[in-house]
């Protein structure tokens, strides 16, 4: 199984990244290290060196945490002198959610473009951050020719299913272990367009429902990429099919966008 967004660089990691990092070996058979601001994805870089064929790298630029515009383009230089070890760029998008000043937005829309011709030139897949604005990033990647992942998708089953038209993919995260609302986006996702994802070290199940944690002596109000296990198996239970069946084709998906071999 593979997680495909995981802040493992993510300071919440810094006192037992190693041994998180040999955990999630013992279970998966990738993860897909994200990072959305400058000393995250020079810190995913040094990282990611030291496992390859394991741990796969994106890099990006948080719409409302990732600073200034400048910041913006540092971490684009970044993503191009790093081009071929880089399997994604992201995230990035829009975030209406924190964000609510009109100009501002119009900012994050301006830094966003910039990802997406970045995407389209180097012939990466772009990780799309769009809480409370996935209807306006939908409109930005359509028809852009690139292969786009809806990170986190919390977006209503009617752009869901464009997004999908599209060709686009879907990511679903630990939230489906949790939300109503999750779990029904899962059910309309077809398996060749369904990734998983955990957002560690957010959105941990145990911190928000009655899970027991799949390993111990780990902090279970953080979460960690062998909790899509548990995300698989709740859309096994509202598709009809077997986890094994959620986890292989979720799998395949992320070794098909972001071209890795594992």
């Amino acid at each position: 199984m593979i997680d495909t967004h995981a802040h493992l660089c993510f300071p919440d990691f810094d006192k037992d990244r190693e041994q998180v990092i040999e955990e999630c070996r013992n279970q998966l058979s990738a993860v897909i290290v994200s990072s959305a601001r400058y000393r995250e994805g020079l810190l995913a870089l040094e990282v990611c060196s030291k496992y390859p064929n394991f741990l796969f790298l994106t890099l990006g630029f948080h719409p409302t945490e990732g600073g200034t515009e400048k910041d913006a383009e540092k971490i684009l230089d970044l993503i191009k002198e790093n081009k071929e070890r880089v399997k994604g760029i992201g995230e990035a998008g829009l975030d209406y959610h924190w964000e609510q000043d009109p100009g501002k937005r119009e900012m994050q829309k301006g830094i966003f473009s910039r990802f997406i011709r970045l995407a389209k030139e180097l012939k990466k897949p772009l990780v799309i951050h769009s809480w409370d604005a996935e209807q306006d990033c939908f409109e930005m990647v359509r028809g852009q020719g690139i292969a786009c992942i809806f990170h986190c998708f919390s977006g209503g089953r009617e752009l869901a299913r464009e997004i999908l038209k599209e060709g686009f993919y879907i990511s679903v995260s630990t939230q489906v272990c949790f939300s109503k609302h999750h779990k029904k986006l899962a059910k309309l996702i077809p398996l060749d367009r369904l990734l998983l994802e955990t957002d560690s070290p957010f959105l941990s199940p145990q911190k928000h429902g009655a899970y027991e944690p799949l390993v111990k002596g780990f902090d279970p109000n953080r979460n960690y990429p062998w909790n899509i296990r548990l995300s698989a198996e709740k859309i096994a239970g509202v598709k009809g099919i077997s986890q094994e069946e959620v986890l292989e084709a979720a799998k395949a998906n992320a070794v098909k966008v972001f071209g890795i071999k594992i």
